[in-house]
């Protein structure tokens, strides 16, 4: 999605993560029987809230197939992007699954899993706007971003010369976008495909162009804790075996990620 921690507060991260104590660090996640991973429920179709307002997507499926397979329940918790790590690294939540990409400054704070998912980036703007072809295009622009996510972290550090508005939630810079009140939103394509495909949106919206913003070891993982060795084990394990088993495949399929 493609989406991750925000620069200005890497260091207030370290230093919380530093603080807290060496006998939360030591024990495993893995000693809990309720798992509880915190997700960020309007970024469909990875995380979102269905027609019964039922929390489903595919990495809420993906950690339900997990806890079957480490033999744990999962709870999830809803938050605000830019809260999980914090919430992770003061035992708030146990697990991070929310199209997090696995990016070398988050790396500094936190663990992750082995990659489950590359995505590209996409900017989504109005039916009939051809004045962005590629990121050249985006210079005196006013595009969009989830806060804390890589694509905000990729336009602040671009030097593009673009006009970042920071939301919550992608759902407020895509009702913003349809409004006129920015030029365009930087997402995850399958995210941008996900709006395209909502009767809500169909024909107002399209996809100008798509950008490779993250490299493949960065792709979308779970985090956890750092120095929860078992943990992370027990979670590549079960991934390799979902993807070998082909759930992993279906449930891509599921979802229009393949």
């Amino acid at each position: 999605m493609i989406r991750k921690i925000a620069v200005v507060s890497l260091v207030a991260l370290i230093s919380v993560f530093l603080s807290v104590s060496s006998p939360a660090l030591a024990a495993s996640v893995l000693d809990k029987r309720v798992i509880t991973v915190g997700t960020e429920g309007t970024y469909p179709p990875f995380e979102y809230y269905d027609e019964n307002n039922v929390l489903t997507g595919f990495d809420i499926e993906m950690m339900a197939l997990i806890g079957e397979k480490i033999g744990r329940e999962i709870v999830f918790v809803d938050m605000a992007f830019d809260g999980l790590i914090p919430a992770l690294i003061t035992n708030k939540i146990d697990l991070i699954a929310a199209a997090m990409n696995a990016t070398a400054e988050r790396s500094r704070v936190v663990d992750f899993s082995d990659v489950y998912q590359i995505a590209d980036g996409a900017i989504l703007v109005k039916s009939g706007n051809r004045s962005m072809n590629s990121v050249a295009d985006l210079n005196g622009k006013t595009i969009g971003v989830q806060l804390g996510t890589t694509e905000d972290l990729y336009l602040t550090d671009s030097g593009l010369g673009a006009n970042i508005k920071r939301y919550q939630k992608v759902n407020d810079a895509v009702r913003e976008l349809m409004l006129d009140r920015i030029d365009g939103v930087l997402l995850d394509t399958p995210v941008a495909n996900g709006f395209l495909e909502n009767d809500r949106f169909e024909g107002f919206l399209e996809i100008a162009f798509k950008e490779m913003i993250n490299d493949e070891e960065e792709g979308f993982s779970l985090a956890l804790r750092k120095n929860d060795g078992a943990f992370l084990d027990a979670l590549n394990n079960a991934l390799r075996e979902l993807d070998e088993s082909g759930e992993l495949g279906a449930l891509k399929d599921k979802y229009g990620l393949r």
